[in-house]
């Protein structure tokens, strides 16, 4: 159902959607998978999962489209639900979920595969508001945490696009309240101002880190 699904709503274009412009996301990914196995979900181009193969012990991609498949890189066309369960140690899903009908679905899988740590990065629909023409949708802030609650311990971070510029979100009720104002155009002179006086900004894309606790 979820294979059936991506490709529904997925890009025409083998590589339309799919170039390194999340590099920036991939390499704070590096971070988290040093001397680990890694499985990046919706790898795309590869170019991300060749710069995590710098650093796991073991990096693997899937992706939908088997044109996508390099003999220089180990990437499968599968989709999630072939992979055994807690296979890997860190599961990576850059820039993905957004195109998935059933995104929930989508997560559970994730969490299943994953013994450690899951990685989802998506755009901010404060700022995009899924103007994409191949997203499903996309979350604000408040509705991209609510995701992850019960999974395990959760860091959200806000950047960039490319995730080259990026920090963790640690105001997040905060944060979630100033995104909310700017959804609403009579409150969004008051975010501007809120944002200036806060020395803070609203960043265009999202990205949450979940350690997983013994029982998921």
């Amino acid at each position: 159902m979820i294979e059936k699904m991506a490709k529904e709503c997925g890009d025409e274009d083998v590589l339309r959607g799919r170039e390194p412009l999340q590099m920036g996301w991939y390499r704070f990914v590096t971070t988290l998978v040093r001397k680990k196995t890694v499985l990046d979900v919706g790898c795309g181009s590869g170019e991300g999962l060749r710069l995590l193969c710098s650093e796991a012990s073991n990096a693997v991609g899937i992706d939908l489209d088997p044109r996508l498949v390099q003999p220089d890189l180990e990437i499968y066309s599968k989709d999630i639900t072939q992979i055994p369960s807690k296979s890997f140690d860190v599961v990576a899903c850059v820039d993905v979920i957004e195109h998935v009908q059933e995104d929930r679905l989508f997560l559970d899988q994730l969490v299943r595969v994953a013994r450690e740590i899951v990685f989802v990065s998506t755009p901010n629909y404060t700022v995009s508001k899924n103007s994409h023409p191949y997203h499903v949708r996309e979350y604000t802030p408040r509705e991209f945490e609510q995701l992850f609650i019960g999974l395990g311990g959760l860091r959200i971070f806000g950047g960039d696009s490319t995730g080259e510029k990026r920090q963790e979100v640690l105001g997040r009720s905060m944060y979630y309240w100033l995104n909310d104002l700017y959804l609403s155009p009579g409150t969004i002179l008051l975010a501007k101002v809120l944002k200036r006086l806060l020395f803070t900004k609203v960043w265009a894309h999202q990205a949450a880190v979940v350690a997983l606790g013994p029982h998921q």
